[in-house]
């Protein structure tokens, strides 16, 4: 898989995208498995921080699971009570008692978090991809976040270390960027609870993609079992079927999107709440959060200046 790795050190400045939920878990999973007395919320932070180092980034957009919108959303109500039933319950209950700190410290560092209405932050995710102008890194572990590779977005790994384009895509992950949600539709997804078809793994799904190319061929050689559990695959796993069925989300996203594009950071607030929380790493070496979270308002101030100047 190290062939794979491409260079994550471009200077060119990127706008980071953070599956926060995502991100808070492994946070959460290190702190315990290290018995580490660190607060999650800590971990999380220099994670981001390391991102916006490595990525150069001017703009951070922080995006959770928490709902808005009360009710079930079209995933829930296809796979009824199974969906993500394997979840560990309790485990989640901690993980989540640190989301409110996190992200105040992130708001108060200017970065945007942003909530779905009754969808899921995956799709939020792809919307912002869609919407927001510029080169995007989506930060996630999270397979699903592969289908939003383009030429303005690519996918950092945060466990593999691995910056994962159109380029490396085949190569990095197995099977070519426009199978990529027929590959997941086959196989399901265990993590989320979606069965696939009975035995298919990553081989017979590479099989069957080849043996049937087109999706006309491919249905039409499913048995009517297996085909049902197909199609209600792509729709759970496609990141751009979410606001087809619940078109309301989109003004959810919109009036967030234009209430934050203005968030500038604020270290004071930033370095009183982490002393609160006995946050003495960071509170020790501000100088370096001021200098990775200030890029844009420093760009935005030079551009200011330039622009200012009589060069005729």
């Amino acid at each position: 898989m190290k062939s794979a790795l491409r260079n994550t050190t471009n200077q060119r400045p990127k706008k980071i995208l953070i599956d926060s939920s995502n991100l808070l878990h492994r946070a959460h999973w290190i702190s315990e498995n290290t018995k580490s007395t660190v607060n999650p919320a800590y971990i999380f932070l220099t994670s981001v921080k390391k991102y916006v180092d490595k990525f150069n980034s001017t703009e951070v957009y922080s995006i959770w699971d928490k709902r808005l919108t009360d009710g079930k959303n079209y995933r829930q109500l296809l796979t009824g009570e199974s969906y993500k039933g394997n979840r560990d319950k309790e485990r989640s209950e901690r993980v989540y008692a640190n989301e409110e700190l996190t992200s105040k410290l992130l708001s108060e560092l200017g970065v945007r978090n942003m909530y779905p209405g009754i969808l899921e932050g995956d799709d939020v995710i792809a919307w912002l991809c869609k919407n927001i102008e510029g080169e995007k890194i989506v930060v996630s572990a999270d397979q699903d976040m592969l289908q939003l590779i383009n030429s303005e977005t690519t996918v950092y790994s945060p466990i593999k270390d691995i910056l994962i384009d159109s380029s490396n895509f085949t190569e990095a992950v197995g099977i070519d960027m426009e199978n990529f949600v027929k590959y997941k539709a086959l196989m399901g997804d265990k993590s989320d609870n979606i069965e696939g078809l009975p035995k298919c793994g990553p081989k017979t799904a590479i099989k069957l993609i080849k043996m049937y190319p087109t999706d006309e061929d491919l249905e039409a050689n499913l048995q009517e079992s297996s085909l049902n559990i197909f199609l209600r695959n792509r729709k759970l796993v496609d990141l751009n079927h979410g606001v087809k069925e619940h078109p309301e989300d989109i003004k959810i996203y919109e009036k967030q999107y234009a209430k934050l594009k203005d968030l500038k950071p604020d270290f004071n607030k930033f370095e009183s709440t982490c002393r609160s929380y006995n946050m003495k790493k960071i509170v020790d070496n501000i100088h370096t959060w001021k200098t990775a979270f200030n890029k844009k308002t420093l760009a935005l101030t030079l551009e200011s200046i330039v622009n200012s100047l009589d060069l005729g």
